[in-house]
Parts: structure tokens; sequence; C-alpha cells
């Protein structure tokens, strides 16, 4: 597939759709353009040529390219805290909630493989810029939905009472990590969800460590 920066060409305008709508399309076009090549080659012309309009245009819902990447992560953050909100509403043991948010966190990334592309780019920066701290504010909320999920299995006696609840979801995150990487390695974004459950396995294991005699 051609690189989508590499044609200057303006395609026939759409209709006008309404700000929110366009500014959905437009975080859609970003991390479909973000699966497709590096994130430093998203430009605002190949963002504008992806979804059918002129650069003028796509700066009418946006002010300027750092609101995008901004919207980008806002709508990551609400889309992945709704899917682990999906993943824990059923009633079960803490631990299967546990499960359930992980296979639901490999699922989402697989889904939208753009994201983890457009994650790990912002955080290899120093700095504090704008869409750095919406970053580190996204992750953070998130390791803090999972601390408490591992504080409950503790209290039930799922997981060793001194098990480290505050290190637990960065072994968590560093698994889905791991399948992301392992994916691209192998150009196969699908076996992320196949080899998911085998990873929990393993980190279960981990977590409940050596068992006392």
């Amino acid at each position: 597939m051609a690189n989508p920066t590499a044609s200057r060409t303006v395609p026939r305008l759409r209709h006008r759709l309404k700000t929110d709508e366009r500014q959905r399309e437009i975080v859609a076009a970003v991390l479909s353009l973000a699966r497709e090549c590096g994130p430093d080659s998203i430009t605002t012309q190949a963002i504008a040529d992806r979804i059918g309009v002129t650069q003028g245009a796509l700066f009418r819902h946006f002010p300027d390219k750092e609101a995008i990447w901004l919207a980008v992560f806002a709508w990551v953050r609400e889309a992945l805290v709704a899917a682990l909100d999906a993943a824990v509403a059923k009633g079960d043991s803490p631990l299967g909630k546990i499960e359930r948010a992980f296979l639901a966190h490999v699922a989402f990334v697989a889904a939208n493989p753009g994201v983890p592309r457009v994650l790990f780019h912002e955080l290899q920066y120093p700095g504090d810029s704008p869409v750095r701290v919406e970053v580190g504010t996204m992750v953070a909320a998130y390791s803090k939905r999972l601390t408490l999920l591992f504080t409950q299995a503790k209290a039930a006696g799922e997981l060793p009472s001194d098990l480290d609840s505050t290190l637990a979801p960065i072994l968590f995150i560093g698994a889905v990590q791991g399948l992301v990487i392992q994916s691209a390695l192998a150009g196969d974004e699908a076996a992320m969800t196949r080899r998911a459950r085998q990873m929990f396995r393993l980190l279960l294991h981990g977590y409940r460590g050596r068992r006392k005699p």
C-alpha cells in the first residue's frame, strides 16, 4: 500500500459533518495511519487526504496538530475504560474480573493496533508536553483501576496477601506490551488474542509466587 503521506492530491470534498462527527473521523484517521506508518509520518495533510478534506477544513475542527493528538488520546482513554468496565461488569470473583480485564485489554489493542504505536511514540520523548501529560494521566488512572482489582483479589484470598497491588498492574500492562511487540514482529495482530489466555496463566503463576509448604 502506498505511503499516505506521499500524495499531495486533495480528493473531492465530502459533505460537511457536524464538528463532533468530523472530530471522531479525524481521530479514526490518525489511528488508521498509525497502523500503516510511523507516527512521525502522520502529517495534517495525510490526515486531510485520508478523510477527503482540505487542511483548512481540518483546522476548522481542531486549532492545531497538538489538539488532534490530545483528542486521539482522549478517545483511547475513554474507549479503554469502557472496555474495562464492560469486562468487569459481570458478577464474578475479583480474580475473574482481572482475567477478563486482561483479555479485554488485549482484544482492544488487537482491534486498534494504531493505539500502542502512537502511545509508545509519545512516551519516548522527554519533557512535559500537554500530549505527554495526557498519556501519563491516562496510564495512571488505568493503573489505579487495576490496583483496586488486585486489592480486592487479595482481600478475597485469591492472591497472596503480600502481593504489591501497585506493582501488579505494571506486570499486567507489561504483558500486554510484550504481546504487542511479538505480534508486530510476526506481522500477525490476531496472534495477540490467541495467546492472551496462555499469557494470563503465566501472569497468575507469577502473582501467586512460590506457595508456602
